[in-house]
């Protein structure tokens, strides 16, 4: 097993970061106008992803009546639906919680989303389903792993991704593409043909996001999500979690730059330095003491931007999310202010680089390009009658083989 005190020598730091934005509240207190308005914003400052965040909002008990119960509100995924038509390159997230939602409807739904999202849709798998976090941090429940299991997770991922990649079932009227002849065997006839194949791989299905709050929450994630969402933490901190997730997806048989992690952050921005710090002190005062966020970066949109410039020239992190919910125009501060700073010292996009999330999370868009080639298995057959028969191996074809009617 990997060491995660090791060097991470076989990583290595983009010297970028992605942003994102998280916004919270069960989707039926969510103005569509106002969530299109953060959506286009978000995208004007070229936001990577886009969620909403039911975690504030989804109860441990789904029957129960409540004035915020999910019950006939609005659906996430068909707002985010709704968000990626009014958009054409941030991703959008949506939370997916299996053992409150029925898990094959929802497999349907988040591949509708990307579907109709053209490539850009992703789902935050809740390792706490529909109980929110403890303090600390980790998931409820007495195992350290919530309502969800580590085995249930692992199981409804594995489910999903075998539906998402499905082939579509051949055509069982279609011929092959070429008929080569026939044999028999052991007093039956074949036929054997020429057929096409599949193409030499899969796409990876939309991007898995998942929570990285606990070493537990780490490890698993490490070994099946695309991005883990981390909590808060100084460059020290941050870089220790990283080297903790490299190692346990090297230790799975990934590459050392194969999981992205985007670190939860609060960032607070006025004009100088002080006054930043005077309007964090406003927001602390309106917190309750364990929901402050210790390392929060704190400062004038230069003086931010040289902090962030640590944390992605070490790869400490792939990017950061925020939740903007404390002042107005929260937002549009970051998109106008911190991010021309951060693109001036080279360590921001100045335009989206693909079409899809994966393209610019810099994820593989292909299982293929995870490792995986892709292989086809032939049937073996005895063609005695059939001749000197030559195949092109450049084809993509493969052997078809049918018994005749007697």
């Amino acid at each position: 097993m990997t060491d995660i005190h090791e060097p991470l020598a076989e990583f290595a730091p983009t010297g970028r970061i992605h942003l994102g934005v998280s916004l919270i509240g069960p989707p039926s207190e969510l103005d569509f106008e106002q969530l299109r308005s953060h959506a286009q914003t978000a995208e004007r400052g070229l936001f990577s992803l886009l969620s909403l965040d039911q975690r504030y909002w989804l109860r441990d008990d789904p029957g129960a009546a409540s004035a915020t119960d999910p019950a006939g509100s609005n659906d996430a995924a068909t707002m985010l639906a709704a968000i990626a038509a009014v958009t054409t390159s941030i991703g959008v997230v949506v939370a997916a919680a299996p053992d409150y939602d029925d898990p094959a409807d929802l497999v349907h739904r988040v591949a509708s989303l990307d579907s109709l999202s053209g490539g850009r849709a992703a789902w935050h798998l809740l390792a706490d389903g529909a109980s929110g976090v403890s303090a600390g941090g980790g998931a409820d429940g007495p195992d350290g792993e919530g309502v969800a299991s580590a085995d249930g997770r692992h199981g409804f991922i594995e489910s999903a991704r075998r539906t998402w990649r499905a082939p579509k079932p051949r055509d069982a009227h279609a011929g092959p593409v070429e008929t080569l002849g026939a044999f028999e065997h052991g007093g039956q006839m074949y036929s054997l043909g020429l057929g096409r194949l599949e193409g030499p791989a899969t796409k990876s299905g939309p991007v898995l996001v998942h929570d990285g709050g606990s070493a537990r929450e780490r490890a698993f994630a490490a070994r099946h999500a695309d991005v883990v969402i981390s909590a808060p933490a100084g460059l020290a901190e941050a870089l220790a979690v990283r080297r903790e997730i490299v190692a346990h997806a090297v230790d799975a048989g990934r590459g050392a730059n194969d999981v992205k992690i985007i670190q939860s952050a609060t960032i607070i921005l006025a004009a100088t330095d002080e006054e930043a710090r005077q309007r964090a002190e406003s927001m602390r005062a309106q917190l309750p003491p364990d929901a402050w966020d210790a390392a929060a970066f704190v400062g004038s949109p230069a003086g931010v931007a040289e902090q962030l410039l640590d944390f992605a020239r070490s790869g400490a992190v792939d990017g950061f999310t925020v939740m903007p919910w404390m002042f107005p125009g929260e937002l549009a501060e970051l998109v106008n202010h911190l991010v021309p700073e951060l693109q001036r010292r080279g360590i921001y996009p100045t335009r989206y680089a693909a079409a899809t999330l994966r393209g610019n999370l810099g994820l593989p868009e292909t299982e293929q390009e995870r490792g995986r080639a892709s292989t086809h298995a032939l049937p073996v057959v005895e063609a005695d009658e059939l001749g000197d028969v030559r195949l092109d191996l450049n084809l993509r074809m493969e052997l078809v083989v049918a018994k005749m009617p007697a």
